[in-house]
């Protein structure tokens, strides 16, 4: 399965696009829930390095050997917090919700980091 049958384009979403300003060059960034990584390719290829979380690792392996990502298997829903006290000049989130883990977002911002978050509603 390429990336593309999964999400119609890899193509980085215009909101994180908009805002893509407020992570600087060699920021340290979570791609939360990230799939096949639109958003952690984007911000690595703008010079930041991405930690790029998920729980499909077939996905996650459609990002081996892209420069300035790091990938982790992560069920995200599935037990505590998986990423301890690690902190991240920005943290990005689209097309995920799950509420519980609010504060542990919050908690792994450094301080002045972004957190851009664009996700759905019905």
């Amino acid at each position: 399965m390429s990336p593309a049958d999964c999400h119609p384009s890899l193509e980085p979403s215009p909101w994180i696009v908009r805002f893509a300003h407020l992570v600087p060059r060699g920021a340290r960034v979570l791609d939360l829930a990230c799939g096949h990584g639109r958003h952690a390719r984007f911000l690595a290829a703008r010079g930041a390095s991405v930690l790029a979380v998920d729980r499909d690792a077939e996905a996650l392996a459609t990002l081996a050997g892209i420069a300035g990502i790091a990938t982790r298997a992560i069920d995200l829903e599935a037990g505590p917090w998986p990423l301890g006290d690690s902190r991240f000049d920005a943290i990005v989130v689209t097309n995920y919700l799950h509420r519980s883990l609010f504060p542990h977002l919050l908690a792994a911002l450094a301080p002045g980091a972004a957190l851009l978050y664009e996700t759905f509603a019905t």
